[in-house]
């Protein structure tokens, strides 16, 4: 999104959703890239986060120069099929086949009888797509604008370390969710698990998920943004 300034200065701005009381380590990241926070919402469990920063002018000069270059090329090559389309064409018309008796189209009964005989046949319903990611990508996508274009139901392969064990719990979505160890240590990712699966991992423990986009309902208000995991296994 683009802002203007009462200066005149356009600035571009980012919303950045992270889970309550990471807030200051968001920020941090934040203004280390260069953004300058500007407001934030708080929420039931996630806080949003509003960030500018000054939008690069476009190099427009570069753009005409690059824009008339193409405009040249078509021309030429609008004259090169002039010159020489005169000949192709007629060569193309001597050299055209009869069509043979398999190659006339079937009259009107001949398309309902080959329709009518032909068996109907359902079409199975198309598997999931699982989306191959790293940790640190998947957190990026959920912070960026829109959630990187992430629709509910999208599916996601990922193989993460375990950490900060001591906040796991069952929350007031009523599920229970361990942490990913994201950008090297400086940040998590949360994902819904079945508790009994998770009852023999600790800090350290690694996992491969395939962890599914949804929703989750806290307090009557139902939001995106959510990771379920729907397989896991550990690996060495």
């Amino acid at each position: 999104m683009t802002m203007t300034t009462a200066t005149g200065v356009k600035y571009e701005t980012r919303s950045v959703k992270t889970v309550r009381g990471m807030e200051a380590r968001t920020r941090a990241k934040l203004e280390k890239e260069g953004w300058e926070f500007v407001s934030q919402t708080q929420g039931t469990v996630r806080s949003e986060l509003i960030f500018r920063r000054p939008k690069p002018e476009t190099p427009w000069k570069v753009i005409g120069i690059g824009g008339g270059l193409f405009a040249l090329l078509i021309v030429g090559l609008l004259i090169i099929s002039a010159l020489g389309g005169g000949d192709g064409s007629r060569n193309r018309a001597e050299t055209l086949p009869s069509p043979t008796p398999s190659q006339i189209a079937p009259t009107p009964s001949q398309v309902v009888t080959t329709e009518a005989s032909m068996p109907s046949v359902e079409s199975a319903p198309a598997a999931p797509v699982v989306t191959a990611i790293t940790v640190d990508e998947l957190l990026d996508k959920l912070n960026s604008a829109r959630m990187g274009g992430i629709k509910v139901g999208d599916q996601f392969r990922l193989t993460g370390e375990l950490v900060m064990s001591e906040l796991w719990m069952t929350g007031a979505a009523g599920e229970f969710n361990v942490l990913l160890k994201a950008k090297g240590g400086a940040d998590d990712l949360s994902v819904f698990v079945d508790e009994s699966e998770a009852a023999g991992w600790r800090d350290g423990t690694r996992v491969q998920m395939v962890v599914e986009m949804g929703e989750a309902t806290i307090n009557g208000e139902t939001t995106d943004g959510w990771l379920r995991a729907v397989a896991v296994e550990t690996v060495p």
